[in-house]
Order: C-alpha cells, then sequence, then structure tokens
C-alpha cells in the first residue's frame, strides 16, 4: 500500500510524503503507483515553477520508490496551497478507485 502524508498548519500545506508500494500490478505495469508517482513529481515542479519556490528552499527527497518534501515557511503561500490542494484532489480520487493500493492522511500541526 502507499501511503500519502500531507502536513499543513492552520494556513498552509507544506510536506508531503509518500511510502510504501501500491502491488496492483507487475513493476513496470502498476498504473496506481504510476499516477500517484506522477501526482508526486507534478507537486514538486509546480512547487518550483509556478509556486516559485527556489530548489533551495524545497527539500526534496526521492530514493527507492520513497519521496518526501517540505517547503520553507517563507515560501508558503496561497499558490503553494492551491498546488498541494490539487494534489490532494488527485490523490482523493485514486484513493476512491483503489482504496486497497492508496491511504492518504492530512496531519495540521
Amino acid at each position: 500500500m502507499i501511503r500519502v502524508d500531507v502536513t499543513k498548519t492552520s494556513d498552509h500545506y507544506y510536506k508531503l510524503k509518500l511510502s510504501g508500494h501500491a502491488y496492483s500490478d507487475e513493476p513496470g505495469r502498476d498504473l496506481v503507483c504510476g499516477a500517484v508517482s506522477t501526482l508526486a513529481q507534478t507537486v514538486a515542479n509546480a512547487l518550483e515553477q509556478i509556486g516559485e519556490v527556489p530548489e533551495a528552499s524545497l527539500d526534496l527527497k526521492i530514493k527507492n520508490g520513497h519521496l518526501s518534501l517540505s517547503i520553507e515557511q517563507a515560501y508558503r503561500s496561497e499558490t503553494t496551497n492551491i498546488i498541494f490542494a490539487t494534489f490532494i484532489v488527485g490523490i482523493e480520487g485514486i484513493e476512491g478507485t483503489y482504496p486497497e493500493y492508496v491511504r492518504l492522511r492530512i496531519e495540521e500541526v
């Protein structure tokens, strides 16, 4: 199962962590994994390109099927919130269709 953890304050989303594997099909043919991975990569790119978060202020780590990213407080904005919210809409759609493979958790700190 892929666990998707999103962390936010009362005002802003700022952290994303993906862990686990869907195993909904053989490697290279796993559509659930591909969809989640594509959404996560899009968030990282959109935070830099649309949210104007400098690469140095976007802590992005990708290793062995796991991804984590967080943005520094100075770069949290309405635009970065919209990017995270769009990601959440996509993940909720995947989770709704494939609940046995994806679990979303949003934590407010």
